[in-house]
């Protein structure tokens, strides 16, 4: 296994420790609720969730995280700024923890932060995300009022390699007047994470796994990705259950970020906990005993 030179940072956000040297800590378990046809939401624009499933699906996802003893979060997306409003009201109270929120919409995205600084929130907050496309518009009103926590993501539309992620972090390479670390950090916030950009695996997304590593050996920022991104996006028709298949990879894409040194994993639908966090917890442990003496 291996031990990073350079000091790593630990963000406590919500009690759940993203960061260290490897195997230090538990890897925090990030799961997706109200995602685009989410089948627990019965009205996307107004927010309207069938509470009696979200109740038996939280239940099922608490059941799963603390069975494995998982560090875990959840990410909440909104298609309008009243179904913002609503899922988090639907969520802070029952299930402690770190907050992503996340949206196609700038506009929502920054009424997630609105919403949570009313509410009391904003601590668990973490904003999805800062990255090549934000706008002007958007930055002005993060500067004026910066969320604490925000993931950064280091996706590179000139380049896939590892390269192109890091120069987009560390200068912007030529699309950007400064590296998204700089901006950041002049937009005054206090916690970052790295997204490592997990694409589709014709676009080199496996390269996503040693820009990890680049990243938290560079900068000893905490650093995770969503490799269930690529697997969404295998061709496995010709397998005889093409579902079992991909569920099958999906579980290993857990254990492969963590043995690459992911401190959070993006693991797809919070359904999907049943199967994530055994895995989890065995590359946690694996991890753990590997590194023990180094």
């Amino acid at each position: 296994m291996f031990k990073f030179q350079t000091e790593q940072k630990e963000i406590d956000i919500a009690g759940s420790i993203f960061g260290g040297q490897p195997g230090r800590h538990r890897t925090v378990m990030v799961g997706s609720l109200f995602y685009p046809r989410h089948t627990i939401v019965i009205d996307p624009t107004k927010g309207i969730v069938d509470m009696t499933k979200l109740d038996q699906r939280l239940e099922r996802y608490r059941k799963a995280t603390e069975n494995c003893q998982c560090p875990s979060a959840l990410m909440l997306y909104a298609e309008s700024v009243q179904a913002a409003r609503s899922y988090l009201e639907a969520v802070c109270d029952r299930m402690p923890g770190p907050l992503f929120v996340d949206s196609g919409s700038s506009e929502v995205r920054l009424s997630f932060l609105r919403h949570a600084e009313e509410m009391g929130l904003q601590d668990r907050i973490v904003n999805n995300t800062i990255n090549a496309g934000l706008s002007t518009e958007e930055s002005d009103s993060l500067r004026s009022s910066p969320p604490k926590n925000a993931v950064v993501l280091a996706f590179n539309p000139r380049g896939d390699d590892v390269k192109g992620r890091i120069y987009m972090l560390e200068s912007g390479d030529d699309l950007l007047p400064m590296g998204l670390l700089d901006m950041v950090n002049e937009l005054g916030i206090k916690n970052v994470l790295l997204d490592a950009a997990v694409t589709s695996p014709q676009m080199s997304a496996g390269s996503a796994l040693r820009a990890i590593m680049v990243a938290k050996a560079k900068w000893g920022i905490p650093t995770g990705c969503a490799l269930h991104n690529a697997v969404e996006c295998l061709d496995l028709s010709s397998m005889e259950d093409p579902k079992d298949a991909r569920r099958n990879v999906d579980s290993s894409a857990v254990a492969i970020s963590i043995m690459a040194g992911a401190d959070y994993v993006v693991y797809g639908p919070m359904e999907y906990a049943q199967r994530a966090m055994p895995v989890a917890a065995f590359a946690d442990l694996m991890l753990s005993q590997s590194a023990h003496d180094l």
